[in-house]
């Protein structure tokens, strides 16, 4: 990517950082506060300037002239591809798919990066009736699960007990379906709790996460685990070698870029990288090079210190 030349006058400077602080040509607009923040200087500093008393501009009018250049490569740079149908998103859309029209548990488990989060993401923004948390350990436990839930759904109920009565008032005939993310965070606990809440209301819930969920879910077979186990309706076990050449030419297909690098990109799926690891080496390769080559990606992959 060339350079761009970073001349400019004062003026030039100026009428920038007017426009950029209104938001002309369809960007946010931005306090002066938060201008002196990127440019590295105080608030003060920022009013000075553009009044024009400002007794030493031109330290100013480079750093301006930093943040023009370091906005025109954000309007080029290359994007990360959006959503795309895998075969693997295409599993993780059916277990949903399978909860919301039956009312059933399934899970979803296996290896990170193969799609399995964007799948998710993409049936919540096409299904309104689907409620999806993310879990986190702060969110572990059923009070963590109850806030989120409770949140989601307008429950205004503060009292645990309570809250856990109204969710299920809420859940009960709804026809919803209940979506959790990275699921392997849950307690055994926090797992047997929604099972409560599933069989209460009714509605279906998909686990997505990494292999530990399912082993929770499994348990040892003791008698303790019997119940959340058998309401397994569904299991997916999802890995990055199940990810095709087929699934790499939907990510990519649309982009221009020689056989060898959609080779390249499409073994680094089938590594512990995963799918998410090759759109990182892609993006970073097309914000490196005019061209998007198998030996570029070599070159970013060394940069990046992946192997595959």
């Amino acid at each position: 990517m060339e350079e761009r030349d970073l001349n400019i006058t004062e003026q030039e400077a100026r009428d920038f950082l007017q426009r950029y602080k209104s938001g002309e040509g369809g960007s946010p607009a931005r306090s002066q506060a938060a201008i002196a923040r990127e440019l590295g200087i105080s608030e003060s500093a920022v009013s000075s300037f553009l009044s024009g008393t400002y007794k030493a501009p031109q330290k100013i009018v480079e750093k301006i002239a930093a943040l023009i250049e370091a906005n025109e490569k954000k309007k080029v740079a290359p994007k990360e591809p959006g959503y795309v149908q895998t075969s693997i998103s295409k599993s993780v859309m059916n277990a949903i798919r399978y909860c919301h029209i039956q009312g059933k548990i399934s899970v979803v488990y296996g290896d990170a990066g193969v799609g399995k989060t964007m799948a998710f993401k993409e049936y919540m923004e096409k299904n309104p009736l689907a409620v999806g948390i993310t879990i986190n350990p702060t969110y572990a436990s059923i009070t963590g699960v109850n806030e989120l839930l409770a949140d989601q759904l307008g429950v205004r109920e503060r009292v645990a007990r309570r809250i856990t009565s109204e969710i299920v008032a809420k859940l009960r005939g709804s026809g919803r379906v209940l979506v959790i993310d990275e699921a392997q965070h849950l307690t055994v606990r926090t797992l047997n709790h929604l099972r409560c809440i599933s069989d209460e209301s009714g509605v279906g819930i998909c686990f997505i996460g990494n292999e530990e969920i399912y082993a929770r879910m499994k348990g040892s077979g003791k008698a303790d685990f019997a119940q959340l186990f058998s309401r397994i309706g569904m299991r997916r076990p999802v890995a990055t070698t199940d990810i095709t050449k087929a699934d790499v030419q939907a990510v990519f297909g649309g982009y221009e870029m020689d056989e060898n690098a959609m080779d390249v990109l499409y073994r680094i799926c089938r590594t512990k990288y995963g799918l998410r690891g090759a759109v990182n080496v892609f993006v970073n390769t097309a914000a490196v090079f005019e061209e998007i080559t198998g030996s570029g990606i070599g070159q970013v992959m060394r940069d990046m210190n992946i192997g595959a």
